[in-house]
């Protein structure tokens, strides 16, 4: 695969999905006990936002550099500024991937897999992690990795699967994971990404979500851009299976806050509603 992710560090889609991973490490921290996290496609850690990559697009001025200055009225949201604050110290000059995130917020009792395929992403990943205790960073497929780690032995935890959406058949490999990873630890927390474009694909995975015996199906998404624009990136969704008690009503204020951060024409929306029930 080409897809290198520093073209689009930091865009609006990005501090999506990290505003709601933040939360649903807040909810898993809640309890003492020791957790796992699993992150199926997790890219380098960090990005350069002077790098070329970065500058050909700049979509983190239109993301991240549209929140990080702001004060939040809603906890999560706040959680988020506030995070990116600590782990860069202000400076919009580099973005926090995901992993960066979990390394900040997650304890040293737990336990951390960090899985890239391409390798120079995975060397520089395991380079930013090598003094970190608890974390495996492992260069292989991410989707092999649901088979390799679950159940973990912590038996509490999250998963989260974010590929690149590069390949066509993106959309039904995402859903076979799906079906796996609660196949080998039924209540376990997954968090699934997912692009919203012109194409119906988004629509079409949720369908196939509600035709599976899955249950307890949380859909967050955050639109930018009308949802038939024809170019680019209209929005960003997540699916959370077995969410905490009440985060829908809880994430509510935050996507409804980051939506008028992002989308200033008021040409998208926000959605946090139950996909498929328990």
């Amino acid at each position: 695969m080409n897809y290198r992710h520093a073209f689009h560090a930091g865009n609006f889609a990005d501090v999506h999905k990290h505003v709601v991973l933040l939360a649903l490490f807040e909810r898993l921290k809640r309890k003492p006990k020791p957790l796992f996290y699993l992150d199926t496609h997790a890219g380098r850690g960090w990005y350069d936002l002077r790098s070329a990559e970065a500058a050909r697009g700049r979509e983190w001025q239109s993301g991240v550099a549209q929140v990080a200055r702001t004060a939040p009225v809603s906890a999560d949201l706040r959680r988020y500024v506030q995070a990116l604050s600590s782990v860069t110290a202000s400076d919009l000059t580099r973005y926090p991937g995901s992993p960066a995130f979990a390394m900040q917020q997650l304890r040293d009792v737990d336990r951390i897999v960090l899985v890239e395929q391409q390798i120079t992403e995975a060397q520089a990943l395991e380079q930013y992690a090598h003094n970190r205790r608890g974390v495996a960073v492992v260069c292989g497929d991410g989707y092999g990795a649901l088979k390799t780690y679950l159940p973990p032995r912590e038996n509490r935890g999250l998963v989260l699967i974010d590929p690149p959406f590069e390949s066509d058949r993106e959309f039904s490999q995402v859903l076979t994971a799906l079906q796996l990873g609660l196949s080998r630890w039924p209540n376990g927390l997954f968090a699934l990404w997912y692009p919203i474009k012109a194409g119906r694909e988004s629509h079409r995975l949720h369908e196939a979500l509600r035709n599976t015996a899955l249950r307890k199906l949380l859909l967050l998404e955050l639109n930018v851009r009308p949802a038939d624009a024809p170019l680019g990136l209209n929005g960003s969704g997540m699916i959370i299976a077995n969410p905490p008690w009440q985060f829908d009503d809880e994430m509510r204020p935050a996507l409804s806050e980051l939506h008028l951060l992002l989308d200033p024409e008021r040409s998208g929306g926000s959605a946090v509603e139950c996909l498929v029930a328990e």
